[in-house]
């Protein structure tokens, strides 16, 4: 991805944002034991808000079975 949701050019934090969000997702999608996967989806859920506000990604999390 190389702009926002409104078609703005990324900056290097919203692209380093946007790495972490990725491997957040990545993470959770994996067979973790309970306490990590419930630790991992409640970060995963506020850097979603993160990445939502600055308009950098828009997805249901639900979709992704999170």
């Amino acid at each position: 991805m190389s702009s926002t949701i409104l078609n703005l050019p990324l900056t290097d934090d919203e692209r380093a944002i946007l790495e972490v969000y990725s491997a957040l997702k990545d993470l959770c999608a994996r067979d973790l034991p309970p306490y990590q996967a419930a630790n991992l989806r409640d970060a995963l859920a506020s850097v979603s808000i993160v990445v939502t506000g600055a308009t950098l990604d828009y997805e249901n999390l639900i979709d992704h079975g999170i």
